[in-house]
């Protein structure tokens, strides 16, 4: 989980690939190069297509991809492999200092045009975290060459990533304050509303531009199930410094505990001077008081907490399971529980009206908790 800043992309042709993600001679070739992650390599360019990309052949097997300007046919071009999900792609050395970075791909089958498919190439200060990618993957060769480092291809794989993840753990405890959500910048809606569409659609936009799941938003991006402008908002695409910055590793921590817990946190303002926290855990083995969760989708629990002019602070816990919702408030004072309480039916009416019924609702003061 590796911070990204902006994915901007010069295609070749402006179309959609011919070879996707999921296709089998893509697939096949991302496999064949799996194991050089971080490895360099030279690419002989062995042709020059109508598109502009070119072939070439890398570890004895050739391939397509887009080079930088001047290349020529029966030259060799430096290449570093920095990944190859969802792609390959490849840091490319162009002699002039600047980074620029090449997705590659098998070549395109008999017949097909090379204006039916698309590959990046990314250069400038569209390729900085991509740099900062390739110098990490180099960091961490020069560790597995250290003495104790694993021998094999295989060892040496989990050795460095366990090596990488633990300089990331290392640099998130020296931070001055720990970080326990990811932080709005900026107020989700422009002024109080008592629109409910408009408050779940600006919680959802909070939560999904976090940047909590930017990886993932970028392979739905690469299989052309996410629009390239939904990057652009995530904090990744704002430029963040290396793995190594306390900050930054606190970032990831929580991006790994997101995947590994099922539990995304966010805080910040719902409106301006509506400060916020809200947590969303999916429990797939179901409830914890030992109800059934859901079938297909376990148990969604939900955790707002917010501080109102009259009411003071209120904090709600929502529970979904199996089907049913279940609500648990939580005031400062018995008054404020008489307030809400009063709105039970309304609240209950309007969770109907939506097709979503209420099967509880408890109300408690700080006196009952």
């Amino acid at each position: 989980m590796l911070p990204r800043d902006s994915v901007s992309l010069t295609p070749v042709a402006a179309a959609r690939p011919a070879l996707p993600v999921g296709d089998p001679r893509q697939q096949a070739f991302a496999r064949a190069l799996a194991n050089l992650v971080g490895q360099s390599m030279p690419a002989d360019v062995l042709a020059k297509l109508p598109d502009g990309s070119f072939v070439v052949r890398i570890n004895d097997m050739a391939a397509r991809m887009p080079l930088p300007q001047g290349a020529q046919v029966g030259t060799q071009v430096p290449l570093t492999l920095v990944t190859v999900a969802p792609r390959p792609m490849f840091q490319v050395q162009t002699g002039q200092g600047a980074p620029a970075f090449a997705e590659a791909g098998p070549p395109l089958p008999e017949g097909a045009s090379p204006q039916a498919s698309t590959l990046a190439y990314l250069e400038g200060k569209d390729a900085a975290a991509l740099t900062r990618t390739a110098a990490l993957l180099a960091g961490t060769r020069g560790l597995a060459q250290l003495p104790g480092g694993a021998a094999d291809g295989a060892n040496t794989s989990l050795s460095t990533a366990g090596k990488m993840l633990g300089d990331v753990i290392a640099a998130a405890q020296k931070a001055d304050t720990q970080a326990t959500a990811a932080a709005g910048r900026t107020p989700l809606l422009g002024g109080p509303s008592t629109d409910a569409g408009a408050i779940a659609q600006a919680l959802k936009d909070g939560l999904g531009k976090s940047g909590l799941f930017y990886e993932s938003h970028v392979a739905e991006w690469a299989e052309g199930a996410r629009p390239r402008a939904d990057l652009a908002a995530e904090p990744q695409a704002r430029g963040m410094p290396p793995p190594t910055d306390p900050n930054t590793a606190q970032f990831i921590n929580l991006q790994l505990n997101a995947h590994e817990q099922g539990r995304a946190a966010w805080q910040g303002q719902l409106w301006p001077g509506r400060d916020m926290q809200w947590d969303v855990e999916r429990d797939a083995s179901g409830r914890q008081d030992g109800s059934d969760g859901d079938e297909h989708g376990g148990t969604w629990q939900s955790s707002l907490r917010l501080r109102f002019g009259a009411l003071g602070e209120v904090a709600a816990r929502v529970v979904l399971s199996g089907g049913q919702l279940h609500i648990r408030l939580d005031t400062e004072d018995e008054s404020v529980k008489g307030l809400l309480d009063a709105q039970r039916a309304r609240l209950a009416d309007a969770l109907d009206a939506a097709g979503t019924p209420l099967s509880t609702l408890t109300i408690h003061d700080d006196g009952q908790r």
